[in-house]
């Protein structure tokens, strides 16, 4: 809190007028004690992996994954603040009013050229696993998201990941750890599949999906692969080949649970994908 006096002056009429140095009010001086428990709060919420930040429920997006959407002016101006370094942005799903526990950091890739109204074309990256812990209400609209605070998360325990003091457990259980080797011969018939029966919205859709989530994770990385599966057939713009498991990945409570949900869900797809029909 910074403190000012200013000092009066009273007006002497003589003559000689007396010569006076000028009085200088004292110099502001700022409150060390607010300004020092500030600091410890904000190294305390370092140290605990914690941040601020904008969460909004757009989408239940996983670590790799690219959101290109047209957005109205008001989600536009929080995304420009974002790429001056004005905020962390998290991205999360709901299921009808309640926000996921889990969700992820979204990085700004590009804002198109903005229409008459303001409103523009925004790329999305997905990026750092995070936990909200408290949020706020909506603030009027989805666009402008809420206040939020969240605890970045390592999605496998050897990987390092910037701030993160929480991570996503291993595999304990010997049935989880076949599942987890058939996964890459699942994906590999699926990709197959998708390409025969052209399902595609677009051409090229597989391979930018592709090249956005990065190769498979190996077996070492569990909840990485179990993600990165669920990212694949739940791709950006949807398929509609497969269940929504990206929430249900995202809140596993064990690395066992997220590969059977990522199993499932790759099987489930590959059995609608050898169906006929659109």
């Amino acid at each position: 809190m910074w403190l000012a006096t200013f000092a009066s002056q009273s007006l002497f009429v003589a003559s000689p007028p007396p010569v006076r140095a000028p009085q200088r009010a004292p110099a502001p001086q700022l409150s060390e004690d607010l300004d020092m428990a500030l600091l410890r709060r904000r190294v305390d919420a370092v140290s605990r992996g914690e941040a601020g930040a904008r969460l909004f429920d757009l989408d239940p997006m996983v670590p790799g994954q690219r959101l290109v959407l047209p957005a109205p002016a008001a989600f536009v101006d929080v995304c420009r603040a974002a790429t001056n370094a004005e905020g962390v942005l998290c991205m999360f799903g709901r299921q009808g009013l309640r926000i996921n526990s889990h969700g992820v950091e979204v990085e700004v890739e590009s804002i198109g050229d903005a229409d008459a109204r303001g409103g523009a074309e925004v790329a999305l990256r997905a990026g750092r696993l995070c936990r909200a812990f408290e949020s706020g209400a909506e603030e009027g609209s989805r666009w402008l998201g809420r206040q939020a605070r969240v605890r970045w998360v390592a999605i496998d325990g050897a990987e390092a990941v910037e701030g993160a003091t929480e991570s996503l457990g291993p595999v304990t259980e010997a049935a989880t750890a076949e599942l987890l080797a058939s996964l890459g011969p699942l994906v590999e018939e699926w990709i197959s599949l998708l390409r025969s029966t052209s399902r595609e919205r677009s051409p090229g859709q597989l391979d930018a999906v592709l090249d956005d989530l990065g190769p498979l994770p190996g077996e070492s990385r569990p909840n990485a692969r179990a993600l990165w599966v669920a990212g694949l057939i739940n791709p950006l713009p949807a398929l509609g080949v497969a269940l929504e498991v990206r929430p249900a990945a995202l809140m596993a409570a064990t690395a066992d649970e997220r590969i059977r949900v990522a199993e499932f869900g790759l099987r489930d797809s590959i059995q609608r994908l050898r169906s006929p029909g659109p």
